[in-house]
């Protein structure tokens, strides 16, 4: 038996996108935050720019929360950017899982 905890399937919404994500039943708020967090940037970057396409929309999103992060990072301790850090590697790697099965419609 695992003692890997079960995980939960939630479908969310992403600048108008449908995706199935799973994620542990007590991640999903920090995962519905982040959620929320990307498709707030997604569309404050297709409004004020002149990118349409998803995929180079959701880059400079990426590009600017990273930016968020990073100038973030002299007001934090090097623990709480080493948290930081391991939370975003670790959000990032479910996020790859969720979205491989979409790869073929890019």
């Amino acid at each position: 038996m695992s003692n890997k905890p079960a995980s939960e399937r939630i479908d969310v919404q992403i600048l108008d996108r449908s995706y199935q994500l799973s994620c542990p039943p007590e991640e999903k708020p920090l995962l519905m935050e982040c959620v929320g967090l990307v498709d707030t940037r997604m569309r404050q970057v297709k409004t004020q720019g002149k990118l349409q396409a998803a995929d180079r929309v959701a880059v400079m999103a990426a590009l600017t929360l990273a930016r968020d992060c990073l100038t973030g990072k002299q007001a934090q301790t090097a623990a709480d950017q080493a948290t930081i850090e391991k939370k975003i590697t670790e959000i990032t790697a479910k996020l790859d899982l969720a979205l491989a099965p979409q790869e073929p419609l890019f």
